[in-house]
């Protein structure tokens, strides 16, 4: 990786990433069952998490409230936006310009999908 504006590169920045969306996952749901993998293409960054229901989300499943755990869902990522955006941008040294979030119950997958700000153009004759 190449892009100059990375302060992480390649195999790093994607564990640190992961790592980061993790310990946000663990510090709201309170588990550390949660495992992140993380794929960065260009401007996009996307963190696929795996294992992601807590005990008590998982009751409510099993107790047929699977609309709740969803509504659960939302309201913690537009709650943790800035979090969220805060670490990628920290890692990246990148502007995320939009942050889109999906989770499903069966099985308990997440998605968290950042839009980067391209980098600036470099301005020199080629």
């Amino acid at each position: 990786m190449d892009d100059p504006r990375g302060v992480l590169e390649d195999v790093a920045l994607t564990e640190a990433i992961s790592a980061a969306m993790v310990d946000l996952y663990a510090d709201f749901y309170n588990h550390d069952r949660t495992t992140a993998t993380t794929y960065v293409n260009q401007n996009v960054v996307v963190c696929v998490l795996e294992n992601i229901l807590s005990t008590g989300e998982v009751d409510q499943i099993s107790l047929g409230e699977r609309s709740a755990v969803i509504d659960g869902r939302v309201a913690f990522q537009k709650g943790a936006e800035d979090e969220f955006t805060e670490a990628i941008e920290r890692l990246t040294g990148c502007r995320v310009t939009a942050f889109l979030s999906a989770n499903q119950t069966a099985p308990g997958v997440a998605c968290e999908l950042f839009f980067l700000e391209p980098p600036a153009e470099t301005t020199g004759d080629k």
